[in-house]
């Protein structure tokens, strides 16, 4: 499989909708502001995970998601993941590490990403 074939497979992928209202998000390695928690999860590799019923135990992530996108005005996020959805019913937990979706499955030549845009003035 090729970049470009693996790039156009995931955006094609239909993903799930997922109330935000219903999951918690934790950021593993960082502090991120609450009000850049979910734009910071746009485009990331994300746990899923089911929190513990003791808090001294640690969630249970049942495997990983793609956030594809987040839309505001409905507050759900999109995410794709092939984990079974009788599994992500359980899911209320978005754990976010350091694993990062590869530069060049953002940007292949040909497949509209849709984390990536060319009309962008860059911040300084």
């Amino acid at each position: 499989t090729t970049i470009k074939e693996l790039a156009h497979a995931l955006a094609c992928h239909p993903p799930y909708q997922v109330p935000i209202s219903r999951i918690r998000i934790r950021h593993l390695h960082c502090q991120v502001p609450n009000t850049e928690v979910l734009y910071s999860l746009n485009a990331t590799i994300v746990g899923l995970a089911v929190s513990p019923e003791d808090s001294h135990d640690l969630p249970a992530c049942v495997g990983l998601g793609i956030v594809r996108g987040i839309d505001f005005s409905k507050n759900l996020l999109y995410v794709i993941t092939p984990v079974p959805q009788s599994i992500l019913a359980s899911v209320d937990l978005l754990l976010q590490g350091f694993i990062q979706i590869p530069n060049g499955l953002l940007q292949v030549q040909g497949c509209i990403s849709p984390y990536m845009s060319a009309n962008v003035i860059p911040a300084n």
